[in-house]
């Protein structure tokens, strides 16, 4: 590598580094995208209602397990009656299958509390309960009033939610087994309180009020406080499973594609690097030499030959010609010490066609007519061929 190409590559080096230095300090747009994770922090991520929880309850754990994961530990360990806990879900939309539904309902049956916040219920859980949703803002960033109702409301006056509020309301539910708690500025219902065996369900279809900004916003806090006091004082396991999925291993390189500036310096670097190898090795490659296939003389010779016996006609010194060919070929591919029309060669012929005596003979016969016989028509050498050909499939 020569000094120009050394400076050449420092260059290129500094120019990614500066460039991902740049983009990384350049002012990012707020993201709007509702997770509901406890590891998110911004506004519709729930890094602070997680943290906040802990003021409301003894103990917060994640779980990012499966439900059927959870309740079999529980109801197998009949640990529910004497430690009660709260099942907290907070996503966006809630589908559960027939297993996951019966195993969160076994276990609130038995004692333990749910409190299930999303704006779309779905699958097993929404049958089972018999629960539909529907939104009065489908564009837009709308508001929405949320108040609680009753004649023992937990919190007094209206909690209003802006920046693309959804306006989720309950429009189906078990009124045998359920009361309204809270209503939005409409009147339809937004969190409900079911009772099922032993435990309680807390169903509500705001979950973005659930969320770091919402926290933050206003006296916004209450109404979350009020919606958790719901609850008894007991263990939370906060669901992480059903809101990202399975967990992934956090390696080097998803970091470096996860963060914009790390991931554009590194789709540049490898695209400076391969743009470098492709000039160098065009510059470096000598090049190559067009040879020509060499003449097959042997083919010409034969084919020279060929057509001097046909124009001449002697059909039959050609017959000769091919017959002792074909004795040469047998008797080297068969590993025979002689090649004759007599009964050991036919015998050996035989097993190695693994054919009977009789055929061979029979072809053996017609070569050797052909050989004796001092003329022969194109017809005749035209089917000697044919016979030759035939004998060669036969020995493999």
């Amino acid at each position: 590598m020569s000094g120009f190409e050394k400076r050449l590559v420092l260059f290129l080096a500094l120019l990614i580094v500066a460039l991902a230095a740049f983009e990384a300090n350049a002012p990012k747009p707020v993201d709007w995208s509702p997770s509901f994770s406890r590891g998110h922090n911004k506004p519709y991520g729930a890094q602070l209602v997680y943290d906040r929880l802990r003021d409301l309850f003894p103990a917060v754990r994640t779980v990012r397990d499966p439900l059927y994961v959870t309740g079999t530990e529980r109801i197998e360990n009949v640990s529910i009656v004497d430690e009660p806990v709260n099942h907290v879900f907070i996503n966006r939309q809630i589908g559960l299958d027939d297993y996951a539904t019966g195993q969160l309902l076994a276990m609130v049956e038995l004692g333990d509390r749910a409190f299930i916040a999303a704006e779309h219920f779905q699958d097993a859980l929404a049958d089972t309960l018999n629960l539909l949703t529907d939104r009065l803002h489908w564009f837009g960033e709308d508001t929405s009033d949320i108040r609680f109702i009753g004649e023992h409301r937990i919190v007094e006056g209206v909690f209003r939610y802006a920046r693309n509020f959804p306006g989720a309301y309950f429009t189906s539910y078990d009124t045998s087994r359920t009361r309204v708690l809270a209503v939005d500025g409409a009147s339809h219902p937004v969190l409900l309180e079911m009772a099922w065996g032993d435990g309680r369900i807390v169903l509500c279809s705001a979950p973005r009020a659930f969320s770091n900004y919402n926290l933050l916003k206003d006296r916004n806090a209450a109404f979350m406080a009020a919606a958790f006091s719901l609850l008894p004082p007991n263990p939370v396991l906060w669901d992480e499973f059903y809101k990202l999925g399975h967990a992934e291993s956090q390696t080097f390189m998803r970091f470096v594609l996860r963060e914009d500036a790390l991931r554009w310096a590194w789709f540049l670097a490898l695209a400076l690097i391969v743009l470098y190898m492709i000039v160098f090795a065009r510059r470096q490659q000598r090049a190559i030499p067009v040879l020509v296939a060499p003449r097959n003389a042997s083919r010409e010779l034969a084919h020279t030959i060929g057509r001097l016996y046909w124009h001449k006609g002697d059909h039959a010194d050609i017959a000769r010609k091919m017959i002792a060919h074909f004795k040469e070929e047998m008797r080297a591919r068969t590993y025979m010490q002689r090649f004759g029309y007599d009964e050991p060669t036919i015998a050996h012929l035989a097993t190695k066609a693994g054919r009977d005596k009789q055929e061979i003979a029979g072809r053996l016969y017609k070569i050797q007519r052909a050989e004796q016989q001092p003329y022969l028509t194109e017809g005749d050498l035209l089917e000697l061929s044919n016979q030759l050909h035939e004998f060669r499939q036969l020995i493999r």
